[in-house]
C-alpha cells in the first residue's frame, strides 16, 4: 500500500508537465509511519538500557550506580570499554561514524541518506556504552537511531531526495519526543538543528512524527517526563541580574565544552584502543571518588531541582562531566553529548542558586528554578539551538512563567558563544562542516526535479525514417533524444527544418550527422533533487541531463537543462 503511494508521488503530473504529485498528505502519511517505526526504535533502544540496570543495580533503578562498590563501578566500566573496543576496531571509519553529527554530515552531503550498519553500530555502541556507566547521553545515540530509521523506511519505498531529507527529520523529532516526552521540542530541535529551516512542508511531516513519537513512549513509559519538575517561576525582578550571570556561566562552560571537543579531535584520527582505552581508564579513575559522574546522571539533576545540592560534590561533577564527555564527543566514542550538556547546565544553575542563598540571602531564590534555566541555557549554549531549548523548559516544566527568564538566560548564553568567543555549534565543531547553508542552496536542496523537468520530448534512434520523423513530429515534441549510448539532445524545430529542406528524400536520415546542434547529456534518477541536478551537470560540465524513472536508468520520463534551473532559481523566491 505505501510503496503505491509512493510510486504515485513519484509519477509526473502529465495534465500539468511542469508539476508534479508532491503531495503533502502522501508525505504526512509516509512521517507517521517513520515516526512510528522511528519511536518504536527508540523504545528499545531505552528498554534494553533502563530494564537491566534496574534490575542489576542494587538501588533498583537506572542511575544507581552510586550503589556499586568503587572496585565495582570501575570493572564494568573497563570492561564495557574493552567490549566496544574488541568490537569497533574491526570497523571502517566510515561506519564508525555515530551521533548527531554524523546525522548532520549524512544530511548535508548524501541528502538524508543514513547507512544501516551505523545504524546496528550506534544501537550496540550505545547500549553497551550505557550499560557500562560511561559518562555520556542516550539523546544522541537517540537522534541517530530515528533519523537512521526514518531514512531507511524512505530508501526502501525510494521516495526523492528532498522527501527522504525531511523523513529523516521526521525520525529525528520522534525520536527527542520519545525521548524527553516532549513533543514540541522534538519539532524545533529537527527543524532549527536537522533541516536548519522553516517551511509548512515540512513542519506538517514532522509535527505528526513527534506526536507520534510521544504517543509511543506514553503507552510504554508512561506520561512522566524525563526529569521530575515542580512548579518554577521568577520570585522577583530582583533575580534579573543573578539570572544573567547564570546566562553568562553557562556561556562560559558551553565555549569550554565546545573548546574541549574542538582541542581533542586531533587524537580521533588514532586507534580506537588507544582513544577509547585512555578515555575508559579515565572515567573508571573518577568514577571511584565520584560515582555520580556515571551514567545519563538525571537522578542527580532531579535531586538539584528539589534543592539538594552540595556545593563541592556540584563543582567536581561539573568538571568531571564536562571533561568526559567533551572527550568522549571528540573521539567519537558512541554515547551522546545532549544529556551530559543538560546536567553542566543543571549543575552550574544549582551551584550558582545554592551560593545565593549563602552570600545573599535577602534573595528570594529557588535553587531549582536557577538549576531549570541552567539546563536551558547550556544546552542553547552549545547546541546553538535557543528555540529548541526554551521549548525544552517550557514541556519540562509546562509552566508558562519560566518563559521570560528562559528566554533572558538563552539569550545571553547563546551571545556569550558566539559574540565573546566566536565559536560555532559543537556539531559544526565535530563534522568540519559548514552547516550554514545559503538560502538558494537551501532551495535547490528541497525541489525535486519533476517540478521544472521538461516532457515535450521524442525519444529516437540514430537512424531514422523521413516518414517516422514525421510521426513523430506530429506529437509536437520541443526535443528530440537520440537514443545512443551517450544520449544527445537536440531542438525538434531543427529536425523539422531538416526534414522541409529534404522534402523528396528518401534516404534514412543519421541524427548524428545531421547539420543542427546538439548536446551530449547524462542520466539522473527522478528521486534527485535539483542540487544533484546541478551537482551532476557541473562534475561532468554538461548542459543537459535525462531523467529516469528510478536508479536503474531504464525509462525516460523527462529533461532538465542548466537552463532551466537557473530560471527556477532567478525567479522563485529562495525561501520558497
Amino acid at each position: 500500500m505505501l510503496q503505491r503511494i509512493v510510486d504515485f508521488l513519484n509519477q509526473p503530473n502529465k495534465r500539468q508537465p511542469g508539476l508534479s504529485r508532491d503531495s503533502l498528505i502522501s508525505l504526512s502519511l509516509l512521517a507517521t509511519m517513520a515516526g512510528l517505526l522511528s519511536a518504536g526504535v527508540i523504545t528499545l533502544f531505552r528498554l534494553m538500557i533502563e530494564v537491566p540496570l534496574s534490575h542489576w543495580l542494587p538501588a533498583g533503578h537506572a542511575e544507581g550506580f552510586e550503589s556499586l562498590s568503587p572496585g565495582l563501578r570501575a570493572g564494568i566500566i573497563l570492561l564495557s570499554t574493552a567490549i566496544l573496543i574488541l568490537v569497533f576496531h574491526r570497523l571502517k571509519a566510515d561506519h564508525r561514524a555515530l551521533g548527531v553529527g554524523h546525522v548532520l554530515q549524512r544530511m548535508e552531503q548524501h541528502q538524508g541518506y543514513l547507512m544501516k550498519r551505523n545504524l546496528f553500530a550506534q544501537f550496540f555502541g550505545a547500549v553497551v556504552a550505557l550499560l557500562g556507566g560511561h559518562s555520556v547521553g542516550r539523546e544522541g545515540p537517540a537522534v541517530h537511531l530515528g533519523a537512521a530509521t526514518a531514512s531507511q523506511f524512505g530508501q526502501s519505498l525510494k521516495v526523492p531526495h528532498h522527501r527522504l531529507r525531511i523523513l529523516a527529520a521526521c525520525g529525528v523529532a520522534s525520536a527527542i519526543s520519545a525521548s524527553f516526552n516532549t513533543p514540541m521540542a522534538g519539532v524545533i530541535f529537527a527543524m532549527e538543528v536537522v533541516l536548519m529551516e522553516y517551511s509548512i512542508a515540512g513542519f506538517i511531516p514532522i509535527i505528526l512524527a513527534s506526536v507520534t513519537g510521544a504517543i509511543v513512549t506514553r503507552a510504554v513509559f508512561g506520561h512522566e517526563a524525563a526529569f521530575i519538575v515542580p512548579q518554577f517561576e521568577i520570585g522577583s525582578l530582583a533575580e534579573i541580574p543573578y539570572i544573567l550571570a547564570l546566562a553568562v556561566v553557562c556561556g562560559i562552560l558551553g565555549s569550554a565544552y565546545t573548546a574541549t571537543v574542538n582541542g581533542l579531535q586531533q587524537w580521533k584520527q588514532k586507534p580506537v584502543w588507544i582513544t577509547w582505552g585512555i578515555l575508559g581508564i579515565a572515567t573508571a579513575i573518577i568514577s571511584v571518588p565520584l560515582p555520580e559522574v556515571m551514567g545519563v546522571g538525571y537522578d542527580s539533576v532531579n535531586a538539584w531541582f528539589s534543592g539538594e545540592v552540595v556545593i563541592g560534590t556540584a563543582i567536581a561533577l561539573l568538571i568531571g562531566k564536562l571533561l568526559l564527555s567533551g572527550w568522549a564527543s571528540a573521539m567519537g566514542f558512541p554515547g551522546g553529548l545532549i544529556g551530559p550538556t543538560l546536567f553542566i547546565g543543571a549543575s552550574a544553575g544549582a551551584i550558582m542558586g545554592q551560593l545565593s542563598a549563602y552570600l545573599l540571602p535577602e534573595y528570594p531564590t529557588n535553587i531549582g528554578f536557577y538549576s531549570m534555566l541552567g539546563m536551558g541555557a547550556m544546552m542553547a549554549a552549545v547546541l546553538r539551538a535557543p528555540l529548541a531549548a526554551l521549548m525544552a523548559l517550557l514541556e519540562l516544566t509546562a509552566n508558562p512563567n519560566i518563559i521570560m527568564p528562559g528566554m533572558l538566560a538563552i539569550v545571553i548564553a547563546s551571545l556569550t558563544v558566539s559574540e565573546v568567543f566566536h565559536l560555532p555549534s559543537v556539531f559544526r565543531v565535530q563534522t568540519r562542516l559548514n552547516l550554514e547553508a545559503n538560502p538558494v542552496n537551501r532551495m535547490l536542496r528541497n525541489t525535486w526535479v519533476a517540478e521544472i523537468m521538461d516532457q515535450s520530448y521524442a525519444l529516437c534512434e540514430r537512424h531514422l525514417h523521413p516518414e517516422a520523423a514525421q510521426l513523430i513530429l506530429q506529437d509536437g515534441p520541443e526535443w528530440i533524444i537520440i537514443n545512443e549510448e551517450i544520449k544527445f539532445i537536440m531542438p525538434a524545430a531543427e529536425l523539422a527544418k531538416l526534414l522541409a529542406a529534404h522534402e523528396n528524400d528518401d534516404e534514412e536520415l543519421d541524427l548524428l550527422l545531421l547539420p543542427a546542434p546538439r548536446q551530449d547529456s547524462a542520466p539522473i534518477s527522478l528521486q534527485a533533487n535539483l542540487q544533484n541536478a546541478l551537482d551532476r551537470m557541473q562534475s561532468a560540465d554538461l548542459e543537459w541531463l535525462v531523467v529516469h524513472r528510478d536508479e536503474k536508468m531504464n525509462k525516460i520520463v523527462g529533461l532538465v537543462s542548466r537552463q532551466m534551473i537557473e530560471q527556477h532559481y532567478s525567479y522563485k523566491p529562495a525561501s520558497a
